[in-house]
């Protein structure tokens, strides 16, 4: 790994703290600008698996000018069609195809793939990921970061930069260290999720929203027979379609989610970005993908020393989305009037799919809002 910091680069334009996928790509979206960002990661290592899999149409456009989508795409793994299903027969399909756009699907990735692909491209252009870098102190002397070097000796160095992106995720360090609040609601019930091997009777080439009695289910295909299966129900791979056989589980995780946003996603020079400004459900595979589009909304507003309509820009446009992403969570949850209704008369869904098709397709693909600047 190297030195992660030395007394020739004590200075930097802008620092990124975090290499998730927000990090990452802020910091190609900058190279690509001709900047020279420098990322600091508190991890040793990328970790392996993978909450995030889901690369919508909106950061595959976003991406593809640096060749980075074209690296995505090699995988061929793309999800057109997404089904609900209830008592193990289809109510309705969204066919994300229809959507007439270059990249009309969801291409399914882990984000530990995503990172490795992300890192590799801007290793390429010369930065790399400063690892085992915590940052333990904010001052505004410029901007000065206090870093804690993780190697024997713990060797200690300030830093200054003319910014500092917070990009370390829902725990932020740097959202802390500044006092901003980051207010929301939790979900009550656990959620359980594992990249398990099965075969069965669901189609492998599109997702299925299973509507069961007391919760829901999502099961996608990853990578050849292992899938993800997810849900907020007890016993949730003895609640799969009949015909179903469970393999080798790789990974298994229970969680709980929340949606949550900062108060303010700019405290100059500090910027938030990702998980460390927002946070929520999972449902539509907005997290990680509306992280990629504040990293390009940034990066575009520091080459055009316009970041002071960074917050202006990005904090209407994340609230929108986790108010849609609070009501698409209703009918999973039979607690709900929405979860309640749709499991009462589920002959009404094919008719509200019908309704919100056109909206419902962009909105999974991220084109639902225009990117402003």
């Amino acid at each position: 790994m190297g030195d992660a910091v030395d007394g020739a680069r004590d200075t930097a334009d802008v620092l990124i703290v975090g290499a998730g996928p927000t990090g990452l790509a802020a910091a190609l979206f900058l190279a690509e600008r001709g900047h020279r960002p420098r990322v600091l990661e508190q991890r040793r290592e990328r970790a392996p698996w993978s909450r995030a899999f889901g690369v919508n149409a909106r950061t595959l456009e976003l991406l593809a000018p640096s060749g980075v989508t074209d690296r995505f795409l090699a995988g061929e793994r793309r999800l057109e069609r997404l089904t609900l299903r209830r008592h193990d027969r289809p109510l309705a399909t969204l066919r994300l195809d229809e959507v007439e756009h270059r990249y009309p699907f969801m291409l399914i990735q882990g984000q530990a793939e995503s990172e490795r692909l992300l890192e590799a491209a801007l290793g390429d252009r010369g930065v790399r990921v400063e690892r085992g870098v915590e940052v333990v102190g904010l001052g505004r002397d410029g901007v000065r970061a206090h870093l804690d070097v993780v190697r024997p000796g713990g060797e200690r160095r300030a830093l200054t930069a003319r910014c500092v992106l917070g990009a370390d995720g829902a725990g932020s360090g740097v959202r802390r260290a500044l006092g901003i609040a980051f207010d929301g609601e939790a979900y009550a019930e656990p959620w359980r999720l594992y990249d398990v091997e099965l075969t069965g009777p669901l189609p492998r080439d599109e997702a299925s929203i299973l509507l069961l009695d007391d919760g829901g289910v999502f099961v996608v295909r990853l990578t050849d027979d292992v899938w993800r299966v997810l849900g907020n129900v007890p016993d949730l791979l003895e609640r799969l379609p009949p015909g179903t056989a469970v393999g080798r589980v790789h990974w298994q995780s229970e969680f709980g989610i929340a949606n949550r946003a900062a108060a303010r996603f700019a405290d100059p020079p500090f910027y938030l970005a990702g998980d460390a400004a927002h946070v929520h459900a999972g449902i539509g595979a907005r997290g990680m993908n509306l992280g990629v589009e504040d990293a390009y909304v940034f990066a575009a507003l520091y080459d055009a020393a316009a970041l002071d309509r960074y917050a202006v820009r990005r904090e209407p446009t994340v609230r929108k989305v986790v108010r849609q992403i609070r009501r698409a969570m209703g009918p999973p949850r039979p607690s709900t009037l929405e979860g309640r209704a749709v499991r009462a008369a589920p002959w009404a869904v094919p008719l509200l799919v019908a309704v919100a098709r056109g909206p419902a397709q962009r909105w999974i693909l991220g084109l639902d809002h225009a990117l402003e600047l």
